[in-house]
């Protein structure tokens, strides 16, 4: 696809989410858009070190826990704003990911994987545990909502679910930006060579822990900022943010969208998100059967479509350049 039509197409998709509230009749659907575009930040951030890199953290969600907490515990006491706050939790989240990722690099994929879980059960008993800090179970409570200061008006507390989600797009932007940035230059050649074999990279003078480690940091600092803004969105921070549901569902809408593809993860993430809504519409379904359909259809998507639903997209795609290069001798 030529550089010009992508822009076009950018521009396009960036007018319909500017516009997409306003054909919102309720706060409960406004809501539902926002827990969309959450989910689409979420695994984009997951799929920098998953599907680029193949180094699948099961341990993703402590970046996200972690960082509502340094909203909810450190920013008020420096006095940080909206912006502030999710600067210092994606630099602390990013931070925390150079650490970690440092010893985490030096063992293998299968082993990587399980330190990391073991690291996200770990930073969820604390937060259940460490009373005086977190609250433990009762959450930390009566985080400080977003002030903008506007002039003319003053400051304004964002109270409503259509600024929320105003304040929400721009991350997602960020998010997307840096996402592409990083896959699709010289840097994501590398990650590809990473993921394809490391032996091979290192051989041709690319070094893999040191690509693995940037898209491990990069992850981890886009969901520290989402987890600073879940903080001031629903003004509590829990210890069920940091639960391996959250890996399981990343997992999900990954596969099942098309790892190592931004179409087939945020085709995934929307799925996902609006699936639920769609099913208890239709059908009425009980959350508990909503697993076993997730379930199901994950099943099904790796046996018959092992490269995600994006590989639908692409063969259509392929088809329909086909087309259009045996038109043209005719057309002459």
């Amino acid at each position: 696809m030529k550089r010009g039509v992508q822009i076009v197409l950018w521009l396009l998709v960036a007018g319909f989410l500017v516009i997409l509230p306003q054909l919102a009749t309720t706060n409960y659907l406004v809501n539902v858009m926002i827990t969309t575009v959450m989910w689409i930040i979420f695994a984009l951030s997951f799929d920098l070190s998953a599907g680029h890199v193949g180094a699948v953290s099961l341990g993703h969600p402590v970046f996200y826990g972690v960082g509502a907490y340094v909203t909810a515990l450190v920013a008020p006491s420096l006095g940080l704003d909206f912006i502030g706050s999710l600067l210092l939790s994606a630099f602390a989240m990013g931070l925390l990911a150079l650490v970690s990722g440092i010893a985490f690099f030096r063992i293998s994929e299968v082993s990587f994987a399980i330190g990391t879980l073991g690291a996200l059960i770990i930073a969820q008993l604390l937060a259940n545990n460490a009373y005086d800090i977190t609250g433990g179970p009762m959450c930390t409570q009566n985080v400080p909502r977003p002030v903008l200061h506007i002039p003319g008006s003053g400051p304004v507390t964002v109270v409503e679910p259509v600024h929320y989600y105003y304040l929400l797009l721009p991350l997602l932007g960020l998010a997307i930006l840096i996402y592409w940035r990083l896959t699709q230059s010289r840097i994501g050649r590398a990650f590809a060579a990473v993921r394809q074999d490391e032996v091979r990279a290192s051989a041709m003078g690319i070094y893999p822990k040191r690509y693995k480690l940037l898209a491990f940091i990069a992850g981890a600092a886009i969901i520290g900022a989402l987890g600073s803004f879940q903080a001031q969105y629903i003004t509590v921070v829990c210890p069920s943010e940091l639960t391996i549901s959250y890996t399981l569902n990343l997992l999900i809408i990954v596969f099942v969208g098309g790892a190592g593809s931004m179409r087939g993860v945020i085709l995934g993430a929307v799925l996902f998100s609006l699936l639920p809504r769609l099913l208890e519409i239709v059908t009425d379904v009980p959350p508990a059967w909503q697993q076993l359909i997730y379930g199901l259809i994950l099943l099904i998507v790796i046996r018959f479509l092992p490269e995600g639903l994006d590989s639908l997209i692409e063969r259509a795609l392929q088809r329909l350049r086909g087309t259009r290069t045996e038109a043209k001798p005719d057309a002459a």
